[in-house]
């Protein structure tokens, strides 16, 4: 059986593909998608608050040069 996070794992966050993986409707998986990519964000700004993370002078949201 398949999680969630090992679907994620191997396709991204390719809604069409986690869905086919886990046997749920589309719209099932680009939810889960969306909460684990809140998570993640919500835990990039916790570790800046909490920690102080210094980032070079560039905020660490800002896309990079090369994705632009």
């Amino acid at each position: 059986m398949t999680t969630f996070l090992d679907a994620y794992a191997r396709f991204g966050p390719d809604s069409i593909a986690i869905s086919a993986a886990l046997d749920i409707k589309e719209h099932e998986a680009d939810r889960l998608i969306s909460a684990r990519l809140n998570a993640d964000y919500a835990e990039r700004l916790h570790a800046r608050r909490i920690n102080k993370i210094g980032y070079a002078g560039r905020e660490p949201f800002q896309a990079a040069e090369w994705a632009k």
